[in-house]
Order: structure tokens, then sequence, then C-alpha cells
């Protein structure tokens, strides 16, 4: 049952736990579900400002507050309110203001006339200006049985994953989009590279999509290639926040290649019309890298795949319409070229197969020790 339509919390002792929540990682679960089982319900008071520290990772109030919703919306003793901070004096002043504000959330979120309040704090400090601003009972809790930090998984959230509650993970994925033309090797690059990291991964919809309809390429129409955009983005959508993920996703499309493909095949009205659409969904993904690969491999007939862009000159065409939509998303600091190096012997990876696997395991390996310090095997 979820909580989302419980106006108030009705017992009669009520636990309070109050925090950034940027993340919220299993010590505050804890001690959260530490205020529940100990009282008669828990209120979670998620507090914040712009430019704080979870906003400065565009982890904003009221994501956080959405993603706290989230993360009990099967507890009926756990409501989760907010407390804007944009008029309150930074901490430690504006202790006077804060409470005031935090008293009324109370107030209007829990209904029993007599309420029993209990704050539970992990600092020190709160528990002393609580103790002298109210008649309330202040629980300090033990940090110490769950030794983590919301600063550390900032840091290094892939060193501290299992630690970082299952809504806040899809904000810490780091998220690798392979791009490039038709058949030049992109999907089994990426099954390889998930493969050998241990993560999950998606593929093309628009494959799904046309065996499931019979159709090829050149038959997609407005309305196809609506249903190929909003597809791909829910399937990497779901993936990210799957719990297959441990903190790195793979994709071989989005829905910029999506855009790209149709601005070929489409006339200028039918594509203009899908444009506000998929510049939304483009707005709404989040890529750490994408790795562009270029069309340095023979053209494979699959049946499925259109023929009238097989030559060199079609593909390098669109290899350069994909490198446009990245920076025209302004992502080009994201794009790395992986084209690899043939084996000089003709018998070993004469086309560079093994090479850009190699090279694009690199790359995510260098991203992830600059970014995180941390050693991918």
């Amino acid at each position: 049952m979820s909580t989302l339509y419980t106006d108030r919390l009705s017992g009669k002792h009520i636990g309070v736990f109050f925090g950034t929540f940027a993340p919220a990682h299993l010590g505050h679960y804890q001690n959260i579900i530490q205020a529940k089982r100990e009282t008669d319900g828990c209120l979670v008071i998620v507090s914040g400002y712009p430019g704080d520290r979870g906003d400065l990772i565009g982890l904003g109030l009221q994501k956080r507050f959405r993603y706290m919703r989230e993360l009990f919306a099967e507890e009926e003793n756990v409501y989760v309110t907010y407390l804007d901070e944009t008029t309150i004096a930074r901490y430690p002043d504006g202790w006077t203001d804060w409470l005031k504000h935090a008293q009324q959330l109370i107030e209007s979120s829990c209904s029993h006339p007599q309420k029993k309040i209990s704050w539970y704090v992990g600092e020190p400090e709160y528990e002393k200006e609580l103790k002298e601003r109210t008649d309330d009972a202040v629980r300090l809790l033990d940090r110490t049985t769950l030794p983590i930090s919301a600063t550390e998984i900032r840091e290094r959230p892939l060193a501290h994953w299992n630690y970082i509650t299952r809504p806040f993970r899809r904000h810490f994925s780091t998220n690798i989009l392979v791009m490039g033309s038709a058949s030049n090797g992109k999907t089994t690059l990426v099954r390889d590279l998930a493969r050998s990291f241990g993560a999950p991964f998606t593929l093309e919809y628009a494959r799904q999509y046309e065996e499931e309809s019979n159709i090829r390429d050149e038959e997609l129409r407005a309305h196809d290639f609506h249903y190929l955009a909003s597809g791909q983005f829910e399937n990497n959508r779901e993936t990210i926040q799957s719990a297959a993920n441990n903190g790195l996703f793979f994709s071989d499309t989005d829905v910029m290649v999506t855009k790209v493909y149709a601005e070929h095949y489409l006339d200028g009205e039918d594509y203009n019309a899908l444009t506000p659409t998929y510049d939304l969904l483009i707005k709404r993904q989040k890529w750490d890298l994408i790795l562009v690969i270029p069309p340095v491999t023979p053209y494979v007939n699959d049946s499925f795949r259109d023929m009238s862009y097989a030559d060199d000159d079609s593909r390098w065409a669109m290899h350069e319409r994909f490198i446009r939509e990245i920076e025209v998303n302004g992502l080009s600091d994201k794009m790395h070229i992986v084209a690899g190096e043939a084996s000089k012997d003709s018998d070993y990876d004469p086309i560079g197969f093994y090479s850009r696997y190699q090279q694009a395991r690199t790359i995510v390996k260098d991203y992830i020790k600059k970014t995180q310090d941390v050693d991918l095997v």
C-alpha cells in the first residue's frame, strides 16, 4: 500500500528525523526504521535550499523529497515532508526560525491532539540545541553501526554503492552510451563491455520494434519514430533503476540517435512535430561517457538494415550527424572516438574489433579512476 495519499500520521508518540539526504544512505534508513519501530510513527523532514550540497550535484530539494517519498512508499508509519530553508539563516545560525518551520510541519503532518514528540538526531550539536529549545525528548543515535556518510558517497559512489538507497542510485549511476552508424559493431561492443564489468545494458529498441512489427527502416513513419524514442528512453530508464545496476550502465542507443534517424527518414513537417518531444527526452537523459565508433567496418546486410546508405560516403555522413547532435546538446566533453587500430597480422583482428574493445575499456576505467578514484578490474 502506498502512503502517498496518507494525510497525516495518527499515532500519539511520533519520532522526527530530519536531514539533507544528499543522498539518503542505509545509515539514514536504519535510523528512520528505529524511530518508526520505537514510536507510533516517524515523520521524516527533508530540508535544504538552493545551492546546498545536494543541489550542487543536481539533487535539489524537490528531487530529494520525491526520492524519499519513493523510498518509503509502502511504509504506513513513515510520513515524508520537506522544509525549504531558502529564507532561513544557514547552519549553525537560524535555529529559531528553522525550529518554528519544523514545528509547523509536525502540526500539519501529525493528527493526534496530545502528541508526544521524540527527535532522533545523529549529531551532539543537534541534541544540545533541541534540548535547550524544546521540551521534547531527544535521542542521540549511534552512527558507528554503519560507518558511512553522504559526503563519501558523493565523492566515490561506486566504492560505496551498496550503501546508497535504491531511489537515489539512479542519480549516481555512471551511464555510458555507445553510438555509431549501422553495422559498425556497437551492439557487440556494448555486450562485451557490460559483461566484462558485470554491468547491465540495453540494446537498440528499434530492432525489437521492427522485428515485432515486421517492418524495415525505410518503412518507418512519424508515429513509429515517436514509439522508438519513448521505447528507447523507457528501456534505458528502467535498466538504470533496476536492481541489476551496480553503478555502471551501458546502452547502444538513445534518443539522440533516434532523432538523427528520424531526421533522415521523415519529411520536414513530421520531423519538426516530433522535435519538441525528442528534445525533452534528451534533456532527461544522463550520459557520463559517449563512445562514438566511426564506420570503419564492412556494412552487413541483415535483411532489416536500409541498404541505401551502405556506401562509405553515406555512413560517414551519418557519423558526422551524430557528432553534430552530441555537440548541439552540449555533450562534447563526454565524447570519445573509439576507432581502434587494425592488426598488421591479417589472421588476427584485421579490422580492429578487439582493439576497439580494449580502447573502450581503457576509456571507462580511466574515467572512473579520475572521477571516483576507483580501480575497475
